[in-house]
């Protein structure tokens, strides 16, 4: 008992010095950062000024929808290539290590015509 009050109280100090200490940086950086955010926000904003509703169709949803279509064709690229080879290790399809081909993709896009 008296070896795990030692430790427990030993470590508890210790623990909130070093957290202070992280918690001083973070405070420092966000103050550091934190003009330049709000800098562009606020530039933002007045290039949208009275047009809160593109900002928000912009912002909302061609936003994500231009990550999605990036990443995804990253992908794309990477099933119907088989390059680069460090990433095609990961591959979840039936023939991991060999190329995925076109036939697959052309079949998609005439399913997709129909």
């Amino acid at each position: 008992m008296r070896r795990t009050a030692f430790i427990l109280g030993s470590s508890l100090p210790l623990l909130m010095v070093h957290w202070n200490c992280v918690i001083g940086y973070l405070q420092r950086f966000w103050g550091a950062s934190c003009y330049f955010w709000q800098a562009q926000w606020e530039r933002l904003l007045s290039t949208f000024e009275g047009k809160e509703w593109l900002l928000y169709i912009l912002g909302v949803t061609q936003v994500p929808l231009l990550v999605y279509r990036t990443l995804s064709g990253l992908l794309l690229v990477l099933d119907v290539t088989g390059k680069p080879n460090f990433i095609s290790r990961y591959r979840i399809h039936v023939d991991n290590n060999g190329r995925s081909g076109q036939t697959w993709l052309c079949h998609g896009m005439k399913l997709n015509r129909d």
